[in-house]
């Protein structure tokens, strides 16, 4: 289901989910930085937004990344990478900085080497997220 479908049949799209929608375009937020990013917006209630997430969550129009114990929040449906169903993220930490940068990667090759795997054989998959954290290189930057 795409994401306009979907607005167009659910009656509980409001301002503030159309909003939540937007900031998460192409990024990967905690819930603090989507926070900020709303507040600027002019939605500043935050019980709106964890229930916002969890509809989103339940709905799966979004998607959470649970790095380190923090978690990060990106887009299920119409993101470019990858759809609800397959996600392969990549996090890049720089150890100078502590900052981590998060990449969507598109391979499909890597979730159809998984699904085609003897060991899923009797099972239908629902969903593959890989998650592949990394240490930027000194040697190759």
């Amino acid at each position: 289901m795409k994401t306009d479908k979907f607005i167009k049949d659910n009656n509980r799209f409001t301002k503030a989910r159309k909003a939540l929608l937007e900031v998460l375009k192409n990024r990967h937020l905690t819930f603090k930085e989507l926070h900020q990013e709303l507040s600027k917006k002019g939605f500043t209630n935050i019980s709106t937004l964890y229930n916002n997430l969890d509809f989103f969550l339940k709905n799966n129009l979004i998607i959470e990344i649970n790095l380190d114990g923090i978690k990060y929040y990106d887009l299920g449906k119409d993101n470019p990478y990858h759809d609800h169903d397959s996600h392969l993220h990549m996090a890049i930490k720089d150890p100078e900085s502590g900052e981590t940068i998060i990449k969507e990667i598109d391979y499909p090759e890597i979730y159809d080497a998984i699904k085609s795997h003897p060991v899923f054989k009797h099972y239908h998959i629902d969903y593959i997220r890989i998650l592949v954290s990394a240490v930027k290189d000194k040697k190759n930057p």
